[in-house]
């Protein structure tokens, strides 16, 4: 089985994505990997847990069920954030270029062995 480490480069080498980002609820840094170190870590582990929690209310009140995935676009990137096991966080950056469907498809591809390595 491989490493938190190691799957999170895998990841973080799918065309487009600049950085992948495991938080704990409170938002203490996991794990993370960033390509060419652009991101502050644990920046991103602090707004990734206080972002969560919107959402998550966001869901219930609308009654639309836990949060799964969720996908943010911004000027100049894109940010998915994926629940990884029930006290897990995975947070993705991506730039404007990246296939979104890919983007998806590989976090979602990826959730059960990153769960696994937790």
């Amino acid at each position: 089985m491989a490493n938190l480490k190691d799957l999170l480069r895998d990841l973080v080498r799918v065309e487009g994505i600049k950085a992948a980002v495991v938080v704990a609820r409170d938002g203490f840094v996991i794990d993370g990997v960033v390509e060419g170190g652009t991101f502050d870590i644990e920046a991103v582990g602090a707004v990734v847990s206080t972002g969560i929690g919107s959402s998550e209310i966001m869901g219930r009140e609308l009654k639309v069920g836990q949060m799964t995935q969720g996908l943010v676009e911004y000027e100049h990137g894109i940010i998915t954030v994926s629940r990884v096991g029930k006290d897990a966080i995975l947070a993705v950056v991506a730039d404007l270029q990246a296939n979104l469907g890919n983007v998806r498809y590989q976090v979602k591809k990826r959730t059960p062995e990153l769960e696994a390595a937790l």
